[in-house]
Formats: structure tokens, C-alpha cells, sequence
């Protein structure tokens, strides 16, 4: 663990990534199960805006739902690891 100073409150932070090269490895229970927690509603999401565009006529967009919810899962995701790492 690792202490964080901050004004007025002691707070440790967890390890739950580690820096590899550019980008952040799982290294405990938590780290599998926050990736996992955001990974399948988000493809679950980009399966359901899909069949939705496809029931709403606008076949020609499928593209379009990967970035709504693939970005802000991905960035999220970044964000958590490089706090817990």
C-alpha cells in the first residue's frame, strides 16, 4: 500500500497495476475485477446500441456505437490504473 498525503486525511491507496512499457498490467484480484466490471457492460453496450440502430433503420452506423461507449470505458480504465499502480 501506499500512503497519500493529503491535507487533513490519511489514505492508503492499493497496488493493483503495474507499469509495463506503456501500459498497465493487473497485478491483483481488484485490478482483473475492475477491468472486468467495465469491459463486459461496455461490449454489452456496444452490442445493444447496435442492434438498435440496426432496428431503427440506420444500419450504415454501426460505427458509430464503438466510440460512444468504448472511449469513455478506455479512459476510465486509464484513469483507475494509473491511481492504483
Amino acid at each position: 500500500m501506499i500512503e497519500v498525503d493529503v491535507p487533513g486525511v490519511k489514505m492508503q491507496r492499493e497496488i493493483w497495476f503495474h507499469k509495463v512499457l506503456w501500459s498497465y498490467m493487473p497485478c491483483h484480484l481488484m485490478g482483473f475485477v475492475v477491468m472486468a466490471a467495465v469491459i463486459f457492460p461496455t461490449i454489452i453496450a456496444i452490442n445493444l446500441g447496435q442492434m438498435a440502430l440496426d432496428a431503427l433503420g440506420y444500419a450504415g452506423a454501426d460505427w458509430l456505437a464503438f466510440p460512444i461507449f468504448f472511449i469513455p470505458a478506455f479512459l476510465f480504465l486509464l484513469r483507475v490504473s494509473k491511481r492504483h499502480s
